[in-house]
């Protein structure tokens, strides 16, 4: 389906666009906990998931996007956000893969500190982080947190970081592998080993 886009946007673009130190360098390690189809070196970070199935901070069929955390812990529980969302049995769980990615982003808009973009009166964050963002989609309109994360995209974001909408104290990492400049700066710990044990039948 294809959404209309949220007239926030432009206000985004224009008050994020006017704001000096929107961007932040962000350097740590981030989890993914990946479902197997996207467990592969070559999918894991590519961002097709994001691309067909959306986020709250992304529409579906926009661009690519890739949802970490800065835990483990909120990796999992993240993962598994359709999942409790849409109340799935418990037969429908599917085995998943937590991976570890060290990152190096020169350009990340930071909404977790407590001055910067995350104080601007533009920005509501916590109307963002309480949007029901799948039941908006459903009705063919982009929400509000979907617009600003298209809005940073285009203003050339690496990434988001933002607080975690479901885990309490949590943190999540929206990376966008299109405007990474230095695909270096991104390593999959592991890698080798995740190679060797997740193959291709």
């Amino acid at each position: 389906m294809k959404t209309k886009p949220n007239p926030r946007y432009d206000v985004f673009v224009t008050e994020l666009g006017k704001f000096k130190r929107r961007f932040s360098e962000w350097d740590g390690v981030a989890f993914r906990a990946a479902p197997l189809e996207f467990a592969r070196l070559r999918k894991l970070l590519d961002g097709k998931g994001g691309l067909r199935w959306g986020g709250r901070w992304l529409v579906a069929a926009r661009s690519r996007a890739v949802n970490l955390s800065t835990t483990h812990e909120a990796a999992i529980k993240e993962s598994n956000a359709n999942f409790t969302y849409h109340n799935f049995a418990l037969s429908d769980l599917k085995p998943k893969v937590i991976v570890a990615v060290r990152l190096k982003l020169k350009r990340v808009v930071d909404l977790t500190a407590a001055r910067g973009v995350r104080a601007q009166p533009w920005l509501l964050l916590d109307e963002l982080l309480a949007e029901d963002w799948r039941k908006i989609n459903d009705t063919g309109h982009e929400s509000q947190s979907q617009a600003f994360g298209r809005a940073a995209r285009d203003l050339g974001a690496e990434a988001l970081l933002v607080p975690s909408a479901r885990v309490r104290g949590g943190v999540n990492l929206i990376y966008f592998p299109e405007s990474v400049a230095s695909p270096t700066r991104i390593e999959i710990l592991g890698a080798e080993d995740l190679a060797r044990w997740i193959k291709k039948k």
